[in-house]
């Protein structure tokens, strides 16, 4: 209830804490803009007083005053400037800090997504509205009508014609905005097809060269390049069109006032100090407002990343509260009830009502051919796809309600087909544990029986791996991927698919690690086969075909105090099964 309580509200409450940041930039921005308007007061002076009175001594005396006050409206703005900046970067580190103290691992690396989705990038997109200018022209647009109000003061006509030019630029802003929304899409678009090929040639760029798909590849970056090219200059013709209508509108403006101060003055009107102080407010006045009109779509941008942030944060704060099927009191280390799971892109079923239960110190072997759904089965274990039905519970509670950080002392998991990280031999044994130690390391080595043949290299576990340990052999990449697993010290540990060469080679050591993590550490080990592996210690075998999971035997070691029954489905062609009978003992059913 802690970890939703903290993360409900959020967002809100790291506001919050930099309101008094907040309420003192909107105070400087208001001196600010009233410093602003000493420009135009000098040369009202100086066309007004100076000039007429013929006096050396007023003219020093307002320069000196204008160079002090435009110091002073340079600290403010400075000041105003490296406030946001610093309120920004501590609204970042804050909502970061709670968004991944209390995520779970389905939200942080979403299936199938290159990126963290956990809510970090709206995050980033709202700090960078508050550093990048755009809540300061926000901020100046507020006191415009301050400036407005001395023109207007100076004269209702000049006034009502700054008004105008507003309403102008205002408009040609909205057609803008309207119209731009179709070529940003598309050259975004555009530039995204850029981004996946040069993804893919980073992340593929071995099998490209060694399967002479280079030059399909070229062709269709010169066809995405040439796409994104003329989308990205078709946004830029259309943006910078109404740019210059703008900057011309503005100057139309500022002379057109010009031109009426001039005939008011003729006509007796106006001073010529107040001509030419309306001239230059009228710049003071336009200047902001176009900032602003030029800053809406920004707007509108960080305020859907501001509702998507809250959104995250209050669905995942309802995870946390729904207390729905936790069970923490259960005597079961691992319960899979009824589980089902489908294809992200087909819909098929992948997994078909899967149920398993574990305690601790057990061998679960899981035996299917290729395509049946043992990685599926294994990486939903984890906690890495979403279910269709069913639950899947650790020590009574969600597996998706785990955080990273209390799954990484619950499960251990060594891929059927093992990646690493671009990094030595000891950072990918150790995960980037930052607080990794040589001994633990190498004693993971050992469980492995690897510390050896790592030890071999010229620069031990120092050696630097590519993200496909190119320099190591299948079976040492196996065998690291089990030394990773090792290492975490996990409650349970899920092997896909066991290198049978690693049966061959090293039975014994193998077999003595499994058994040693059984009966001292009391871990569950479930390990996934396409060929029964008769290890001796198996406490029950299943097996998986076409997302079904049923018993295939069950050795006498069950009759033990332990409670591991498990449901299981009996495929209809099944001519001998061993199931589980409602008195929790094994019975024989004969087709």
């Amino acid at each position: 209830m802690n970890s939703a309580q903290a993360l409900r509200g959020a967002a809100r409450h790291a506001v919050r804490r930099g309101s008094l940041v907040l309420t003192a930039a909107f105070g400087i921005s208001f001196a600010v803009n009233l410093l602003r308007l000493a420009g135009p007061l000098f040369m009202l002076l100086i066309y007004d007083r100076v000039l007429t009175s013929r006096s050396v001594e007023t003219l020093v005396a307002l320069f000196g005053l204008l160079i002090m006050l435009l110091c002073v409206l340079g600290t403010l703005d400075y000041a105003r400037k490296r406030m946001l900046a610093r309120f920004g970067a501590q609204f970042q580190e804050q909502i970061e800090e709670t968004l991944l103290s209390h995520s779970g691992r389905n939200q942080f690396f979403q299936q199938g997504r290159a990126k963290p989705a956990l809510g970090l990038d709206e995050v980033d997109g709202l700090r960078g509205f508050l550093h990048s200018g755009s809540l300061i022209a926000v901020l100046d647009f507020l006191w415009t009508p301050m400036f407005v109000a001395v023109v207007f003061v100076l004269h209702p006509l000049l006034g009502w014609i700054c008004v105008g030019g507003i309403g102008v630029i205002c408009l040609l802003m909205l057609i803008r905005s309207v119209f731009k929304g179709g070529r940003q899409e598309q050259a975004n678009l555009a530039r995204g097809a850029i981004g996946k090929l040069k993804n893919a040639i980073v992340a593929s760029h071995q099998t490209m060269r060694k399967q002479d798909m280079s030059v399909g590849f070229k062709e269709r970056w010169k066809t995405a390049r040439d796409d994104a090219r003329d989308r990205a200059i078709s946004l830029q013709d259309w943006t910078s069109w109404f740019n210059s209508i703008s900057r011309i509108t503005v100057m139309v403006v500022r002379y057109s006032v010009l031109a009426t101060g001039a005939y008011l003055t003729l006509q007796g009107e106006l001073t010529a100090g107040a001509m030419v102080a309306a001239t230059f407010m009228v710049t003071r006045v336009l200047g902001p407002v176009e900032r602003f009109v030029t800053q809406i779509p920004r707007l509108i941008q960080a305020r859907e990343q501001w509702r998507s942030l809250n959104q995250v944060l209050k669905t995942r704060a309802m995870e946390l509260e729904d207390a729905y099927s936790e069970q923490p009191s259960t005597p079961h280390r691992l319960v899979v009830d009824n589980v089902s799971v489908r294809s992200p892109l087909t819909g098929a079923l992948l997994l078909r009502s899967v149920s398993l239960t574990s305690t601790g110190g057990e061998l679960i072997e899981i035996t299917g051919t290729s395509s049946q759904g043992k990685t599926v089965l294994a990486e939903t274990i984890l906690g890495m796809w979403k279910l269709s039905s069913g639950s899947i519970l650790v020590n009574g509670h969600h597996t998706g309600r785990l955080t990273d950080v209390e799954a990484q002392t619950v499960f251990g998991y060594a891929p059927e087909n093992p990646s690493f990280l671009a990094g030595t031999i000891a950072e990918n044994i150790s995960g980037l544990d930052p607080q990794s130690n040589p001994e633990k390391v190498s004693l993971a080595a050992r469980r492995a029986r690897m510390h050896a043949a790592i030890c071999a290299l010229p620069m031990g576990y120092n050696t630097e791996l590519d993200p496909q340990a190119s320099c190591l052999s299948n079976f040492e990449r196996n065998q690291l991927a089990l030394a990773r697993a090792f290492y975490k010290d996990a409650q349970i540990l899920i092997i896909d698919t066991l290198d049978s060469e690693m049966l061959v080679r090293i039975p014994k050591k193998l077999e003595t690690t499994f058994s040693l993590l059984r009966e001292r550490d009391n871990v569950t080990i479930i390990v996934l086969t396409r060929q029964p592996l008769n290890l001796p210690d198996t406490t029950r075998s299943y097996t998986l075909q076409d997302g079904r999971l049923a018993v295939r035997q069950t050795k006498a070691a069950n009759q033990s105090g332990k409670d591991h029954n498990s449901p299981a489905i009996k495929p209809a062609a099944a001519a001998k099964m061993s199931v589980v009978g409602k008195d929790n003992t094994p019975k024989i059913v004969r087709s």
